[in-house]
């Protein structure tokens, strides 16, 4: 976002930062804020308003209150009043501020726990998942299908194996709001990274990497780039051997299937 939008976002960020501030309430104000999200996608009408400069901020803030005061927690409303108090280059943007402030609100669970890079995993995991089953991934980006249907399934899939943070950001993920449902949920990981200050490197290899293997690479890259580094390995045995590594706009290859193409294409001259 930017201008006027850029300002409104920073401000309802510091609203979500002050009502999770032990993070001990970050999962079920964010779940209020996309339940509220949710409601402005369905009602275009009610985003123009709350998203009008001509109408005072108070009036909207009261709107809030009328409509959401006895649906949502106090936090939830908070937030959102700040967003309706804000000034918005574009309806959508009151919208995705929103979204981005219940990421966050969820996220600030799992930085109070010291679990952003579990988090991050996990939902990189599950976009790889939905990527690689044709018929999940059509399922899951299915716009004629409800919302809530499509939460159900993403509930019974990570069944255990997800938190109350990884669960609350897949199912949101399902709202898709103009993108794919495996490019929201890599997009909420990448959200995580970034709490941390950590930057993203995007690993291809030939088998999966251990533990400490990841670790050393890690180190190496944190060392090169001056930052922490989350590293989410995607295994293709197309690459024989080696690994490719995406980070900082940056690629090092130096996979054997690269090195084989690159010998050929010198040899064709």
């Amino acid at each position: 976002m930017r201008g006027v939008s850029a300002t409104s976002l920073a401000q309802v960020l510091d609203t979500v930062g002050g009502v999770t501030a032990d993070g001990a309430q970050g999962v079920a104000v964010g779940t209020d804020v996309f339940a509220v999200v949710g409601a402005l996608d369905a009602n275009p009408v009610l985003r123009r308003v709350l998203s009008d400069p001509a109408t005072e901020s108070d009036a909207k803030a009261g709107l809030v209150g009328t409509l959401f005061g006895d649906k949502i927690g106090s936090g939830a409303v908070d937030v959102v009043v700040a967003a309706a108090r804000g000034r918005w280059s574009a309806g959508r943007d009151l919208s995705d501020a929103l979204e981005q402030a219940g990421v966050q609100a969820v996220l600030s669970a799992a930085d109070s726990a010291g679990s952003l890079d579990t988090v991050a995993d996990t939902l990189f995991a599950f976009a790889r998942v939905t990527t690689s089953d044709p018929e999940l991934r059509q399922t899951l980006n299915d716009r004629t299908a409800s919302v809530e249907g499509r939460q159900v399934l993403v509930s019974r899939l990570l069944g255990d194996q997800a938190d109350d943070v990884v669960l609350a950001l897949a199912r949101q993920a399902v709202a898709s709001r103009g993108r794919s449902y495996e490019t929201a949920i890599a997009a909420f990981a990448q959200d995580a990274i970034a709490r941390e200050g950590r930057l993203q490197a995007r690993v291809v290899s030939a088998y999966a990497l251990g533990d400490d293997e990841k670790q050393r690479l890690a180190g190496a890259l944190a060392r090169k780039y001056g930052r922490d580094v989350h590293v989410d390995v995607t295994v293709d045995p197309n690459v024989i051997g080696g690994i490719s590594v995406e980070i900082a706009g940056e690629r090092i290859d130096s996979t054997v299937s690269t090195r084989l193409a690159d010998a050929r294409r010198a040899l064709a001259g």
